[in-house]
């Protein structure tokens, strides 16, 4: 589970920002919160909700860049300080020559411990990176530095020294030395990438082509996963009774030069077929599913890889939720998320969005309405920096009409439009 994510000199975010998931001691109306060993009670959903160039996209291009890195093996192909999300804040004169910072916690059940890693990079390569880690819960606390990196310079824990020390001659300035740890020896850097890449799953439009792959693999290889989206859809009133999937192999001759193999995604949308009375009658017709709505195709993305993401306990983060959804189905989603009898194993869901519907109290269940601890707004002053804000920093109660207040300004993040004449 994403405890805290930690971003500073990247893109629009001149300071550092946060984002928390650790809940704070508010009165609990029953959503799905989870305690770790050591305590700490963390939540399951934060929404960013902010104005048009906000920096809510960039946050999430945050994330996404730092997974990439992690796990990122072609140190020399592809070196991380030349990956294209990589911009530090540049309407500044100082800080675009200053390292990047990115710092993630995550809480692994487990393992039964707390990861804390992070690094800075600028054009030259890796500035710092750091791993450390909190076990042994139930006995004395423990924190440890696993290691901690000063451009070329590293120090270990005496558990690992030995082991890691002569691999750190082989870390090249551009990569990071957690991915080579984790390749060669170190048990704790290779679970920390096991949990990004495997629990971390980010849908942002950088490859829409990539999540469809991902997407279409994913209920292939689980009948139980395709058939429970199905369910789901079939609940949302939308006409489809079901998804059919066909995958086949390209002939060869047909694929670019140097490609030695390929597959066709094939899928296809069932509907039933009704007579003049609008009676619905037992035979369906099937239509491609790229001729269906654009809302109804993000739905059954959304659909994968929520209903996987709850199964696992995954974590999910996904930038604009609301796009092409009706607001109705965007809370619904939120709901499963806070449901403790929907969402029995951790999982998390991390969002931005425009949708000010989920703000509103008692709109569908009361009872899991967003809390004050889940709400964040990202802002620009009048520097360009953005910001993020959690709505606990305001004196705000229960009963007041959260989306009305921050549509009137009272909290930011809301765009001022001049008056405009042709």
């Amino acid at each position: 589970m994403i405890i805290d994510f930690t971003i500073k000199n990247y893109r629009s975010f001149k300071e550092a920002a946060s984002i928390s998931l650790l809940a704070e001691p508010l009165k609990n109306d029953g959503i799905a919160i989870s305690t770790t060993d050591f305590k700490d009670d963390i939540l399951p959903v934060a929404g960013i909700f902010g104005q048009n160039a906000g920096g809510k996209s960039n946050f999430i291009k945050a994330l996404l860049y730092m997974k990439n890195s992690m796990l990122n093996a072609d140190h020399i192909g592809s070196p991380i300080n030349k990956n294209p999300l990589l911009q530090p804040f540049l309407l500044n004169a100082n800080n675009s020559n200053q390292p990047i910072h990115f710092e993630l916690s995550l809480w692994d059940k487990d393992t039964v411990s707390q990861y804390n890693y992070g690094f800075e990079v600028d054009d030259s390569g890796i500035v710092s990176e750091w791993l450390s880690l909190s076990d042994r819960p139930k006995t004395n606390r423990r924190s440890r530095m696993i290691f901690e990196r000063s451009r070329n310079n590293f120090t270990f824990d005496s558990t690992v020294k030995s082991d890691l020390e002569p691999l750190s001659m082989r870390v090249l300035d551009t990569a990071l030395a957690v991915n080579v740890f984790a390749n060669l020896a170190d048990p704790y850097s290779r679970k920390l990438l096991e949990i990004v890449k495997e629990q971390i799953k980010i849908i942002d439009s950088t490859d829409a082509d990539k999540l469809r792959r991902y997407i279409l693999e994913r209920c292939l290889a689980n009948e139980e996963l395709q058939a429970r989206v199905i369910r789901f859809i079939k609940k949302l009133d939308i006409g489809i009774n079901d998804i059919r999937i066909d995958k086949s192999e390209i002939d060869t001759a047909k694929l670019p030069e140097g490609a030695k193999f390929g597959f066709r995604y094939q899928v296809e949308s069932s509907h039933f077929i009704y007579d003049d009375g609008g009676n619905r009658l037992e035979e369906s017709r099937n239509f491609n599913f790229g001729d269906e709505s654009l809302g109804t195709q993000r739905i059954f993305i959304l659909a994968v890889v929520l209903l996987d993401a709850l199964n696992k306990g995954e974590m999910v983060v996904i930038d604009e939720l609301g796009s092409s959804l009706h607001p109705f189905l965007t809370k619904r989603i939120v709901e499963i998320f806070q449901n403790p009898e929907l969402n029995k194993y951790g999982a998390q869901l991390i969002f931005t969005s425009h949708e000010t519907f989920l703000l509103a109290k008692n709109s569908l269940n009361g009872k899991l309405d967003l809390r004050r601890d889940q709400i964040w707004f990202a802002d620009k002053g009048t520097d360009e920096a953005s910001a993020l804000r959690c709505l606990s920093e305001y004196k705000t109660k229960k009963e007041y009409d959260l989306a009305k207040r921050y549509l009137e300004g009272r909290f930011g993040a809301v765009p001022v439009i001049k008056s405009w004449e042709a």
